[in-house]
């Protein structure tokens, strides 16, 4: 049988522990992401979907989850296994030393950043559990993940991609794919800057400004825009026959082969 994974909740002592709606979605939305990121370690395209299969309001709200396929496909038990015990493997590791079993991420870094309490939550605790072995997320797991994180490094430059996301909510956020390096970038500019980002969604475009780096990664993981420059369509670039003879005073009066 495949392994399962338990999620307590712990609310307030106002709320006599019990949780918030609110808090309790937010909380398994968190914990399916952190799920989620912790599965690209093993592969780009993640396989895994989780249903309740136990919902209990005891001391404390308890929740069973059980992976199942997320594209109608049985996956292993033994990869659903290994989802799941590096997940609870890699949580207790970081509470216990401070440390993670794989290469830092971003992403994955983030998701358990925003795991248990957090500035408007009035949960005070989020226990989970895979085979017995628990962790708990509390204030001192969270100083852990904040030092794993570090500060952000900022480096002026550029960076290319599809700008495909736009936050316009009471914030200026876009999000941006670049062809290569990190899965993607969260990126924010200035309000002058909204026309240009509304007529780039959608396109490539190249974004200078303030790329943002952490002490262990090679590649930026955000960018504070100062400009959003967007692309040419293919369609409307020359083609290799147009550009013939476009640049004589660079060729003269050499064959191509001889350029």
């Amino acid at each position: 049988m495949p392994k399962r994974i338990t999620i307590q909740l712990v609310g307030s002592l106002f709320d006599k522990e019990d949780v918030r709606l609110g808090d309790l979605i937010d909380q398994l939305r968190v914990v399916k992401r952190a799920l989620l990121e912790n599965e690209r370690v093993l592969t780009e395209h993640p396989i895994l979907d989780y249903k309740v299969v136990d919902l209990r309001h005891n001391s404390p709200a308890t929740v069973v989850l059980e992976p199942v396929a997320a594209n109608g496909t049985p996956p292993p038990p033994a990869y659903i296994n290994q989802v799941l015990t590096d997940f609870s493997s890699e949580l207790r590791a970081i509470k216990r030393d401070g440390k993670l079993l794989r290469e830092p991420e971003i992403n994955r870094l983030e998701a358990y950043q925003q795991l248990g309490h957090q500035k408007d939550s009035l949960i005070t605790k989020l226990r989970i559990i895979v085979d017995r072995k628990a962790v708990t997320i509390d204030e001192n797991f969270n100083g852990k993940i904040e030092d794993i994180l570090g500060p952000d490094e900022l480096v002026e430059g550029s960076i290319s991609g599809m700008l495909e996301a736009v936050n316009f909510h009471h914030t200026n956020k876009f999000t941006l794919w670049p062809m290569l390096g990190p899965r993607k970038i969260a990126g924010t500019f200035t309000p002058d800057l909204r026309p240009k980002v509304k007529d780039a969604i959608g396109r490539f475009v190249t974004v200078p400004g303030q790329l943002r780096y952490k002490a262990w990664s090679p590649f930026p993981h955000g960018v504070v825009a100062e400009d959003i420059d967007p692309h040419l369509p293919d369609s409307d670039l020359p083609t290799l026959s147009e550009l013939k003879g476009a640049f004589p005073e660079l060729t003269g009066t050499a064959t191509s082969v001889e350029f």
